[in-house]
C-alpha cells in the first residue's frame, strides 16, 4: 500500500526525516519497500501483512507512526448526519451474513468539476487516478478511513435497492467496460431491473457517475470478507475496494467515512444538499478484548528488562486502555480495530517490536519457557530430546536428514495405496491438494532427485508428522522414515538400521514378521510386544515406475509416538577391564529357518556371551540348494576376570552341540 507523508501530517505533527521514519517503521514490522519524493511530499510503499488490515488506512498508519515515534495521536471525527430519513427508496439485504450493514445517502444538485489540489494530490500520490471531485472525494475518504465507498448516479437507479447473490448467467458490465457472466458466488447490488454493482468490488457502467450526473446515491457498507474474496476471484477482478473488504473493514469508521465524504461533496458542490439517509442491518458491536499480562512473565518471555512505566507508555501509544490490578500485572483493553491481539503473547510481541528488536539482547531461549515449568514430567520435553538425539544417532549410520512438504498430490497418494486422504478445500496448486498420509512420497521424490544427479550410496531419513482420518476424527502423528538406494545390501543395511533405532529407544525385544503393504514388496512388519510399530521393505516396481526410479529403492517407516511409549529407561554398565576372546562356528542353515532362532540358541548357552556377528556367507558347491552357509564369530568376555582358553572352549563346545541338535542346522 502507498501512503503520503503529507496525508499523515493531517493527524500528526512530524519533524522526522522520511528516510529515518522508513527505517523505524521497517524495524517495527511495517516494512517500507519503496520510498519516493514527489514535489513537496514523500510517498511510502509498505507491505501490509494479513493480520494488519488497519494499515490499509491513513488513520491506521498514523496510529502506528505515533506509537513508533512516541507521538500523541488525536483523532478528529466528522459530524454525523442521520436526518432526514430517505423515503424514496427501500434497501433490502437478502442475507445479513453477506452484508451485515448498509448505509445509503442521497445528495441532490451535485456539480461535477475538477478536484481541489489539496485532495487530488493526496489521492494521486497514494496511487489512485483522479476522475472528478465526487469520485476523488470517495477515494480520499477510503484512503483516510480504510472503508471503501461507492457513488451511483441516483437518477439511473430504477426502484428499490437489493443486496443479493447473482442469478446463474446474469451479466455484469463494469465501469472497466468489460462484460462478465456471474454465478451464485457473486454478491451484487441491484435495483428492480438490473445489477448496478459487484458488491465490494466494482460499480456497473449503467449507473456510473458522469458529467451529466446531478443527483448521487452514496453507498457505505460492511461485506463478508470471504464472500468478497470468492466473488472477486470468480469475476477475475482485483480492486482497491476488494483488497480492503477481503481483509475486513472497520464498522466503527464506516459512518465516519460516509459522513466526511458527504460533507466534502456538499462543500465542493455549493448547490448540493443532503436529501436523505437510510441504514439497514446492524453494526457489529466490538468489545475491547481484555488481556491480562504480567511484567515478570513479559521479561522472562522476551529475555528483557522492561519497566512497568515503559510498558504503559508503549501500550497507550498503541491505543490500548489499561487497568492495574496489581504491582506486577496490567489488564490491557485492545483497540477495536486490532483483531490480531488475542492473548498475552500478542501484547508481548507488540511491546518488543515498538521498543525495538535490536535493543533486546540476543540469547538462547530457555527450554523451560518453551516447554513448560514441570520439565521432568513433560512428555513434550522427552519427545524433543529423543528426536534430537535420534538425529545424531542416525547420522552415525551415514543417514542424511531430509525435510519434505506436508502437502502432496491426492492422485499420487492413491496410486501408492493411500485412499482416504485429507483434502485441502482451497489448494493453491493441484500438485499439493491433500495432507500426506505417509512420508513415502517425499522420500521417493528426494531419492529420485539425487539419483538423477548421479548420486550414489543414498541413505536418507526424515522425522515429521503425517495426517490420517480415523473414526474419532483427524489424527496427526509423528513418524520416522528411512530410505536407501544405490548401496550394497540395501535391504539388510536398512533392516539393521531399524534394529539400531529400536535399540536406541532401549527396545530389545522386537521381531520382524512377514507383513503386507500396498507400496512395498518383501515387506516386513516391525513388531514390539505384539504391536506393529512400522514396516520396511523394497518399494514395489509399479511405484518405482511412477516416480521414475531406475534402481531398487528400500523404505521403512516407524511410529515414533508408539516407540516413545514402549521405550525403556536406559541403564548403563561399566566396560569390562578384561579382554574379549572370539571363536568361529561355520554352519549350513536351511532357507526356511529364521536366523533369529540361531541367535536364541547361542544366547541361551553362555553367560559370558559378549556378542556375535556374521563374518562370511556362502552358496554354491557342497551346499544344498535350499540352504546357505554362514560363518559366525562369537565373542566371550567376563566382567570380573580373564577367561582361560579352556573355559572359552567349554562354552563354545556347548553352543556347537546345541546348534547341532537344532532342526535345519548342520555344522561344517
Amino acid at each position: 500500500m502507498r501512503f503520503s507523508l503529507n496525508f499523515v501530517k493531517e493527524f500528526l505533527d512530524l519533524d522526522i526525516r522520511a528516510k529515518d521514519l522508513a527505517q523505524s517503521l521497517t524495524m517495527a514490522g511495517m516494512e517500507v519497500e519503496y520510498l519516493e519524493k514527489v514535489a513537496s511530499d514523500w510517498i511510502f510503499d509498505i507491505e501490509v501483512t494479513t493480520n494488519r488490515y488497519d494499515w490499509l488506512s491513513v488513520v491506521g498508519v498514523s496510529k502506528e507512526i505515533a506509537a513508533v515515534t512516541g507521538r500523541n495521536f488525536k483523532l478528529k471525527t466528522p459530524h454525523s448526519f442521520k436526518k432526514p430519513i430517505l423515503k424514496e427508496k427501500n434497501i433490502v439485504i437478502k442475507d445479513k451474513k453477506d452484508c451485515p450493514y448498509y448505509i445509503g445517502r442521497l445528495i441532490r444538485n451535485v456539480n461535477l468539476k475538477a478536484t481541489p489540489l489539496t485532495i487530488k494530490d493526496l489521492v494521486t500520490n497514494c496511487g489512485i487516478s483522479s476522475i472528478n471531485n465526487v469520485v476523488d472525494i470517495t477515494n480520499y475518504c477510503m484512503l483516510k478511513w480504510g472503508n471503501p465507498l461507492h457513488v451511483f448516479d441516483a437518477d439511473k437507479i430504477e426502484g428499490d435497492i437489493c443486496i443479493r447473490r447473482a442469478n446463474k448467467n446474469e451479466t455484469f458490465l463494469g465501469i472497466d467496460e468489460k462484460n462478465r457472466v456471474l454465478t451464485s458466488e457473486n454478491l451484487v447490488i441491484a435495483d428492480s431491473k438490473k445489477i448496478i454493482a459487484l458488491a465490494g468490488v466494482m460499480g456497473a457502467k449503467n449507473t456510473e457517475v458522469s458529467k451529466s450526473t446531478r443527483n448521487i446515491f452514496l453507498e457505505a457498507a460492511i461485506f463478508s470478507p470471504l464472500v468478497v474474496r470468492r466473488s472477486r476471484r470468480a469475476a477475475g477482478l482485483d480492486t482497491e475496494s476488494s483488497y480492503r473488504f477481503e481483509r475486513r473493514v472497520s464498522s466503527e469508521y464506516l459512518e465516519y467515512a460516509s459522513c466526511e465524504a458527504m460533507s466534502l461533496i456538499i462543500k465542493e458542490s455549493k448547490a448540493a444538499d443532503f436529501a436523505g439517509f437510510k441504514a439497514v442491518g446492524k453494526v457489529e458491536t466490538i468489545k475491547n478484548k481484555e488481556i491480562k499480562i504480567s511484567i515478570l512473565e513479559l521479561n522472562d518471555y522476551l529475555g528483557a528488562e522492561f519497566k512497568k512505566v515503559k510498558v504503559k507508555q508503549i501500550l497507550k501509544n498503541l491505543g490500548c486502555r489499561l487497568k492495574e490490578p496489581s504491582k506486577d500485572s496490567l489488564t490491557v483493553f485492545a483497540p477495536s480495530e486490532r483483531f490480531d491481539l488475542e492473548e498475552a503473547v500478542d501484547i508481548y510481541e507488540e511491546l518488543a517490536r515498538i521498543y525495538g528488536y535490536d535493543k533486546i539482547k540476543p540469547q538462547i531461549p530457555s527450554l523451560a519457557a518453551l516447554l513448560g515449568e514441570d520439565l521432568a514430567k513433560d512428555s513434550r520435553r522427552k519427545s524433543y530430546h529423543l528426536k534430537n538425539n535420534l538425529r545424531k544417532h542416525l547420522t552415525l549410520y551415514k543417514f542424511k536428514e531430509i525435510i519434505t512438504f506436508s502437502l502432496e498430490n491426492s492422485q499420487q497418494q492413491k496410486s501408492c495405496g493411500f485412499e482416504d486422504t485429507i483434502s485441502i478445500l482451497n489448494p493453491l496448486r493441484s500438485q499439493e491438494n491433500s495432507l500426506r498420509s505417509s512420508l513415502l512420497l517425499g522420500m521417493l521424490k528426494t531419492i529420485q532427485y539425487n539419483l538423477n544427479r548421479n548420486q550414489k550410496n543414498i541413505n536418507f531419513y526424515e522425522i515429521a508428522d503425517i495426517y490420517n482420518k480415523t473414526k474419532q476424527g483427524f489424527l496427526e502423528s509423528s513418524v520416522l522414515s528411512l530410505g536407501s538406494s544405490g548401496c550394497q545390501d540395501e535391504f539388510f543395511y536398512l533392516k539393521g538400521s531399524v534394529s539400531e533405532v529400536l535399540k536406541f529407544f532401549n527396545i530389545n525385544k522386537f521381531t520382524f514378521k512377514e507383513g503386507k503393504s500396498s507400496y512395498l514388496r518383501d515387506c516386513l512388519a516391525i513388531v514390539v510386544n505384539g504391536k506393529e510399530v512400522g514396516v520396511l521393505g523394497r518399494v514395489s516396481t509399479d511405484i518405482c515406475r511412477i516416480f521414475d526410479l531406475k534402481k531398487d529403492t528400500f523404505f521403512a517407516q516407524m511410529d515414533l509416538e508408539a516407540l516413545l511409549v514402549l521405550s525403556q529407561e536406559k541403564k548403563y554398565k561399566p566396560f569390562s577391564a578384561f579382554p574379549a576372546i572370539s571363536r568361529d562356528i561355520s554352519i549350513i542353515l536351511k532357507n526356511d529357518l529364521y536366523f533369529k532362532a540361531i541367535e536364541r540358541v547361542i544366547k541361551e548357552k553362555s553367560n559370558y556371551l559378549f556378542g556375535l556377528k556374521i563374518v562370511d556367507t556362502y552358496k554354491g558347491k557342497d551346499i544344498p540348494a535350499n540352504s546357505q552357509a554362514f560363518t559366525l564369530r562369537i565373542f566371550y568376555q567376563s566382567q570380573s576376570k580373564t577367561l582361560t582358553a579352556s573355559e572359552v572352549d567349554g562354552f563354545h563346545n556347548a553352543i556347537r552341540e546345541a546348534l547341532s541338535r537344532t532342526d535345519g542346522v548342520r555344522l561344517r
